[in-house]
């Protein structure tokens, strides 16, 4: 019984102590209570005896013909009550015996004592007294398991969420980060060929840039650390059509600490580049970076590039939204679209939400 009791309910050791706490109480209740009553006041070794066998038949109902001998069918409707009727036959006929053996002890008549009308129905009464108690016990006890298990259960599910969450975010950045691979790299040709004096300064920019996407695997980034990559992009760029780009690069970082998950600032700004017309004065391109304490926000807008042989640059914002979603949930606003002859892109996030 008591490895029944350690094993299966009671392993914590601030369990075990709580339990003796409560049958201390208990104990001395009831024999207080007798005492102050003047009801019929035994000795000692038999409240050791009688309580021992009350403790045995709490335990053995709640944890063994309860917890290990309901099946949960309809079966249960006939066995249980057939179980509870032998438990308390049993009961009755150990306590019987304890009582025959303590009145061998005394030396009185075991029949004018305890087998009085009176003292069997109090036996009885007990023995169902306990039973119910144990049957209240096991059904708080399993409804308290039952919501740990769930409990349980929840934290493991979110945690695989997550991690399938931070599998299709890597899945994502990888998609992005060749992309911007091929792209800048086609500016190091035409500055190799057209510029070899700058195809040095080129090509340490792309290292830049690339080093910061392939080796930052963090979550989120300082915006300060992903716009020098930008600058980047712009140099880049601006090599490549010997600076005659018509740009509007525009920062007002009022919080310096304000982070973004990696690559979606560049990649915006690396599809302006791709699919925009920056050669126009009157239609210059516009990168606009501002936050506060509570939001950032991200504007983008270009003349449109209409050469059909570059590819649409949906996919692109497509992965963008999959990532903002997954990581920001309820917490930004992304809008894309045609505004007149530019075509604008909006990205907020309350930095608060998250």
């Amino acid at each position: 019984m008591g490895k029944l009791l350690y094993k299966d309910w009671l392993k914590p050791k601030k369990s075990v102590q709580i339990h003796l706490i409560c049958w201390c109480i208990f104990i001395i209740y009831e024999v207080s209570i007798l005492k102050l009553m003047a009801l019929d006041y035994q000795p000692f070794f038999f409240y050791v005896l009688y309580y021992t066998l009350n403790i045995c038949l709490f335990y053995f109902h709640s944890l063994i013909l309860l917890k290990r001998g309901t099946t949960n069918t309809r079966n249960d409707f006939w066995r249980l009550p057939l179980f509870f009727l032998a438990e308390l036959l049993v009961y009755f006929l150990i306590s019987i015996t304890i009582s025959y053996g303590l009145s061998s002890l005394e030396n009185e008549l075991f029949y004018k004592k305890f087998l009085t009308t009176r003292v069997i129905a109090g036996s009885v009464w007990r023995g169902i007294y306990f039973i119910l108690y144990a049957s209240a016990y096991y059904l708080l006890f399993s409804y308290n398991d039952k919501k740990r298990k769930e409990l349980t259960q929840t934290i493991e599910n979110e945690q695989l969420k997550n991690e399938v969450l931070r599998a299709e975010q890597d899945f994502l950045r990888a998609q992005i980060n060749p992309h911007l691979l091929f792209n800048t790299l086609s500016f190091i040709k035409y500055a190799a060929k057209k510029k070899p004096e700058e195809a040095n300064e080129a090509i340490m920019r792309l290292s830049g840039i690339m080093g910061f996407a392939l080796e930052n695997n963090s979550q989120t980034i300082l915006v300060s650390k992903e716009l020098e990559q930008v600058e980047n992009i712009i140099k880049l760029n601006q090599l490549r059509f010997n600076h005659t780009l018509h740009i509007n690069y525009i920062i007002s970082l009022a919080n310096d600490q304000a982070t973004i998950i990696p690559i979606i600032l560049l990649t915006l700004v690396e599809n302006i580049f791709k699919h925009g017309n920056l050669l126009d004065k009157d239609y210059p391109a516009e990168i606009r970076v501002e936050s506060t304490d509570e939001l950032l926000i991200i504007r983008t807008s270009n003349l449109p590039n209409y050469d059909m042989s570059v590819e649409s640059g949906k996919k692109g914002l497509a992965n963008i939204s999959s990532r903002l979603e997954q990581f920001y949930k309820n917490n930004y606003k992304f809008s894309h679209g045609l505004t007149g002859r530019l075509f604008e892109i909006a990205l907020v996030i309350n930095l608060k939400g998250y």
